[in-house]
């Protein structure tokens, strides 16, 4: 049975059409192109399941499954960057937790409000009126770290504060991202490495291919009957899940 629930659409950039599980032809303890691209898939993948968890818990998608598929996205992004002992530390391995997610998504919103703005005002063709982007960390892993993160908060909600934008010109609009990055700064299990990161650790690199392919696939099998590929007001949401906009997923 579809559920009828208008879905969240993460603000992020168009991502990926769907694709399979991608079979390592890399040398193990490396990373192939393939392989690159399945961790980009399962992260934005990732990001559409935690704007919509109500409707994917009905299907067993919980928040400890979740929570590992996070874990196991983060490890997998770090072993990619593993080439010198600063790439192996605390931060490299860093877990959003529940505020720093809520942050995230929030500052993402913030980034789409100026993409907004600069292509409005670059409508009626003078350069003069044109509203640059830069600043706005566009392009950047903000959350790649917690200190990062942290900072990158702090310069959008700034950035936003000054720039008048769509979506943030009250002051509570503004507050309301203050509020968040204010949560995440005191939460103390942000602070704090998980456990599972350090199992997965263990894990030979191309076994986290593995394993990430299959907690996106998991996801994608779920939304795929959620939001059905039938029905057209569906596509958006089925885009944000990298699923086919006009026939069911095959995996």
């Amino acid at each position: 049975m579809n559920d009828n629930t208008t879905p969240a659409v993460p603000a992020t950039d168009a991502v990926a059409p769907a694709t399979t599980a991608t079979e390592s032809t890399a040398a193990r303890g490396y990373f192939n192109k393939e392989q690159i691209e399945d961790i980009a898939l399962a992260e934005s993948v990732l990001t559409a399941a935690q704007a919509n968890t109500a409707p994917l818990a009905d299907r067993d998608i919980n928040a400890a499954f979740l929570t590992r598929y996070s874990e196991l996205a983060a490890e997998t992004r770090r072993a990619t960057a593993v080439t010198t002992e600063a790439d192996e530390s605390e931060d490299a391995t860093q877990v959003l937790s529940a505020s720093g997610r809520a942050l995230y998504i929030a500052l993402q919103g913030i980034q789409s409000a100026a993409k907004q703005k600069h292509c409005l005002l670059a409508i009626d063709g003078d350069p003069t009126t044109n509203f640059p982007t830069d600043g706005y960390l566009m392009n950047t892993r903000i959350n790649q770290n917690r200190a990062l993160l942290l900072q990158s908060a702090e310069t959008l909600i700034a950035r936003a504060t000054a720039d008048d934008l769509p979506g943030y010109k009250t002051p509570a609009a503004l507050k309301a991202v203050s509020d968040l990055l204010t949560a995440y700064r005191e939460d103390k299990s942000a602070q704090q490495q998980s456990n599972v990161i350090k199992e997965l650790a263990r894990i030979n690199r191309d076994d986290l291919i593995d394993l990430l392919n299959n907690h996106r696939s998991v996801i994608q099998h779920a939304a795929d009957a959620i939001w059905h590929w039938s029905n057209a007001t569906t596509r958006p949401i089925r885009k944000t899940f990298a699923l086919p906009l006009n026939r069911p997923l095959n995996l």
